[in-house]
């Protein structure tokens, strides 16, 4: 059944009786001069690239030429009935199909009119019609141009909605598969002008399917990322709360360490007054040496022996700051090396005893100095030489002794320096220890998040990038192939036949 817009436009444009008597004379023109306006029509076809492009060859243009001109024929043989617009409307359709664009349709209808009816008037065949006649024909003529032009580009612009309808419906359910979470969506059967379109959907859908296999990988990477972190993160915490543990025996040890250190020097400060109360006893002996030369003798072998007491007592000095020395050296390394620092407060505990010891030596030989010094009072003038040589190594052993004081003094501080950063480096590995459960729990969050990530990834329905990525290639090698590829004869019919 024909448009019915056609018969509104045939209608309204009031084709009637006198039009249709113009009909003989029109076809003569049509007979006589249609075929040189459409040899000029279609010369200006094969100059005009996308014309030209739709109509390639001489043959195909030819055929074109006399189908048209047998249109035309028919279109002036009898009213402008049904078979009429069927006829018309199927040029509309056939230039929809082949992608026609209107405005060349209306300009190639006008380069035909316009060489018809200029032959037709400059060739004479107005001369035997009246004027009116003449207006009449000519104005039918443009009128049947114009209705069925109309006819023909009403079929095209149906043909046109339906494909766009078709697209947008192929769209619709590409799209709604997709929300659905269904990336293998296809656009298919969509018409040759809309391949752009089909291109870029399969590009937008290739692309969106690559970058949500991405975040699945990504995702997947991350969760086992977040496996090894938790797994690394319970292993420091189990270190870290071993090292606090070791520093906090460390930090016991050092404390230990530094109050023998401290008992060290209270030890030496005492041998240093002992020795300072040996020099005044021996000074106040001075007074009397005339009369104890013997006893002066006794003293001065005590004097020997204090002297090599003194020397240990330097002696012990020189290991305490070995032993001090050491104590630094293990405290910068702390952790499992954090032992060694038993070992040198042993060693510093049995120096102080020795320290101790020597001391009472120190003592007990004064005494025998001192009663020495009694028996011998009578020959202290025989001894005097001999006591001032030892009130000068007194001198010398209380400089010493000093010396030693202050070194064991400054040892002290030290350690307590050693003792305070130890404080300090438990306190931190503490606190490390809690961030590090933090971040474990951290660590256990994200890999929860990741697995939920990966779940909700999980729900998409995604082809691999390869076959993707075939398809793609494939589309577009298909959308690429020119029209014209099909058999030359097949076109001919489907186009003018």
């Amino acid at each position: 059944m024909a448009n019915e817009k056609a018969y509104k436009c045939r209608d309204f444009a009031q084709l009637d009786s006198e039009n249709y008597a113009s009909y003989p004379a029109i076809k003569t023109i049509v007979e006589k001069h249609g075929p040189k306006a459409l040899d000029k029509l279609y010369a200006r076809i094969a100059a005009d690239d996308h014309a030209s492009s739709l109509l390639p060859t001489q043959q195909i243009r030819d055929h074109a030429a006399r189908a048209q001109l047998a249109h035309w024929n028919a279109l002036f043989s009898h009213r402008f009935d049904d078979e009429q617009v069927q006829r018309s409307e199927k040029i509309g359709r056939v230039h929809s199909e082949v992608g026609l664009d209107p405005s060349f349709y209306i300009g190639g209808y006008a380069l035909v009119l316009e060489e018809m009816i200029e032959r037709a008037l400059s060739s004479g065949l107005h001369n035997p019609l009246s004027a009116r006649k003449t207006g009449k024909m000519i104005a039918t003529f443009v009128k049947v141009a114009l209705v069925d032009m109309e006819a023909a580009m009403s079929a095209y612009f149906r043909e046109e909605e339906r494909a766009r309808r078709a697209v947008i419906a192929s769209m619709g359910e590409a799209l709604q598969a997709m929300k659905d979470g269904n990336l293998q969506a296809q656009l298919s059967d969509l018409p040759e002008e809309y391949k752009e379109i089909t291109h870029d959907f399969h590009e937008m859908r290739r692309e969106l399917s690559s970058i949500i296999v991405d975040i699945s990988d990504a995702a997947g990477n991350i969760e086992t990322g977040s496996r090894e972190i938790s797994a690394a993160a319970n292993d420091l915490a189990d270190r870290t709360e071993r090292s606090a543990a070791g520093i906090s025996r460390t930090a016991e040890v050092m404390s230990e360490v530094n109050l023998g250190i401290q008992s060290t020097v209270a030890s030496v400060k005492r041998v240093n007054d002992s020795i300072a109360e040996v020099d005044n006893q021996a000074a106040a002996g001075g007074e009397i040496v005339t009369d104890a030369i013997d006893a002066m003798d006794k003293i001065k072998h005590s004097s020997e022996e204090i002297g090599q007491i003194s020397e240990v007592i330097e002696n012990i000095a020189f290991q305490i700051n070995l032993l001090a020395l050491n104590a630094r050296v293990e405290a910068a390394r702390a952790g499992e090396a954090g032992k060694g620092f038993a070992v040198v407060a042993s060693e510093v505990g049995a120096l102080a005893h020795r320290t101790s010891d020597s001391a009472k030596s120190i003592k007990e030989l004064i005494s025998k100095s001192n009663g020495d010094v009694l028996a011998g009072v009578d020959l202290v003038a025989q001894t005097k030489s001999a006591l001032e040589v030892i009130i000068s190594r007194l001198a010398v052993a209380r400089s010493e002794a000093r010396d030693i004081a202050t070194s064991a003094s400054t040892q002290a501080d030290s350690l307590q320096e050693i003792n305070d950063e130890v404080q300090r480096m438990e306190t931190s590995t503490q606190q490390n220890a809690a961030m590090v459960e933090e971040s474990n729990a951290a660590t256990r969050t994200l890999s929860q998040e990741a697995s939920r990530l990966t779940e909700i990834v999980g729900r998409f329905r995604l082809e691999r990038r390869n076959k993707v990525r075939d398809e793609s290639d494939s589309a577009v090698q298909a959308f690429a192939r020119p029209e014209h590829a099909e058999n030359e004869d097949l076109a001919l019919h489907r186009r003018y036949g």
